[in-house]
């Protein structure tokens, strides 16, 4: 889980205003996060609205407890989306790592996936770029459930999909990556994440949506261009907590 993430998860669970030493006892076991980039994270939060600054030292959710779930992606992610962008200057393509979903997840998977999406006549062009730029990674072209689950599900690997057309995207330090409406329909549709469909998926909607500001209409657009409307639906259907349409 990136430190961003782990920052909010522990903002959400403590459900009120919380100190900036409460959060480096609690980042101290999984993280050797320093006090200098704990300050620049908690900054970068604030100023994308995920966080408000209500004191001294103090952090809390914004008001109503949600936040806007931003995909950020990895060190290692970035560098490769840069190396690609300088590569392919005009090239319309998205980047996000799987493990973005982890901690909305009941069980957490050993899964090291990062997925790329990129206009469907520049596929053949980005995955034979992207095999050159990684060496010895595994690289899946718009795999199948069993191409995934043969090649790349024990290992990390890096996927290589159509990007859609009025794909919802933002833009983060440079970097285009989905909106989270763009992920929660990714999970159903896509043949990797099949390990995701049954309950778990069900769970991630759940913890998203009460956690996360998400628009239900681009959410619902979207899936309506990827042909899963269905799916979307049903996984919104099996939500307890009431949502605003």
């Amino acid at each position: 889980m990136q430190v961003s993430e782990s920052i909010l998860s522990f903002a959400t669970i403590h459900r009120g205003p919380f100190k900036k030493k409460e959060l480096a006892e609690y980042l101290r076991n999984g993280s050797d996060i320093n006090d200098a980039s704990l300050n620049t994270l908690l900054a970068r939060l604030v100023s994308s609205g995920r966080l408000v600054k209500t004191g001294w030292g103090e952090y809390a959710l914004p008001q109503g407890g949600k936040y806007k779930w931003v995909l950020l992606p990895r060190p290692e992610t970035a560098d490769l989306a840069r190396k690609i962008k300088k590569r392919y200057p005009l090239a319309d393509f998205c980047i996000w790592d799987a493990g973005s979903v982890v901690p909305f997840m009941l069980h957490v998977p050993n899964v090291k996936m990062t997925i790329i999406d990129v206009e469907r006549f520049l596929l053949q062009t980005f995955f034979d770029a992207i095999k050159e730029m990684c060496p010895g990674q595994a690289v899946l072209l718009n795999p199948t459930e069993d191409e995934y689950y043969k090649y790349g599900s024990n290992m990390g690997c890096i996927v290589v999909n159509p990007l859609y057309t009025e794909s919802p995207l933002e833009t983060v330090d440079g970097i285009v990556v989905p909106t989270a409406e763009k992920v929660l329909v990714d999970i159903v549709a896509n043949p990797e994440f099949f390990y995701l469909q049954g309950s778990e998926a069900t769970t991630i909607y759940t913890n998203v949506l009460r956690d996360c500001y998400i628009s239900i209409p681009r959410l619902k657009r979207y899936a309506r261009r990827r042909r899963c409307i269905d799916k979307v639906q049903k996984r919104l259907n099996n939500i307890d907590q009431p949502y605003n349409d």
